[in-house]
């Protein structure tokens, strides 16, 4: 009867651990540092060699948006996620910035729109990962990432 339970114990907090690594973790947060009045498609492109690498500090990730909405780094495309299948649960938040990069406003969550990943592939060449945030009104979110051609 012992032995039963013991192994019940063993079992149980085994499983308890599993949850706790697997499933309750939290995901990084996220934050946009936008050109002031910047309203469309932010795309990060991942695995670009020779880019700045992201950088993970006070479990924040902050992406400096350049004008053009295109932002290159050479982080791989899972960089900050629990898992490989999951993001975890995080905090995403845009705020613009002028060209000194002082924060004059946070976006209101209604204009964090659409986001995404993606990859793409040409013939002989290797997959390129990217992420797509779109940030605006609901017109510009139908417009979708011209960037990308969607």
């Amino acid at each position: 009867m012992k032995t039963k339970i013991v192994i019940a114990v063993l079992v149980l907090t085994f499983l308890g651990l599993m949850y706790e690594f697997f499933v309750n973790q939290e995901g990084v947060d996220q934050t946009y540092i936008l050109p002031s009045g910047f309203e469309g498609c932010v795309v990060i492109n991942y695995n670009v060699e020779g880019a700045k690498p992201l950088k993970i500090k006070n479990n924040e990730i902050v992406y400096k948006v350049p004008k053009s909405g295109i932002l290159n780094t050479s982080s791989p495309f899972d960089f900050g996620w629990v898992n490989d299948k999951h993001s975890g649960a995080y905090q995403l938040r845009a705020f613009y910035a002028d060209e000194k990069g002082e924060i004059l406003e946070e976006l209101p969550q209604e204009k964090i729109k659409f986001g995404a990943t993606g990859a793409i592939q040409e013939e002989g060449k290797p997959e390129k990962h990217y992420f797509y945030q779109i940030f605006g009104s609901e017109e510009i979110e139908n417009k979708g990432c011209p960037a990308l051609g969607l």
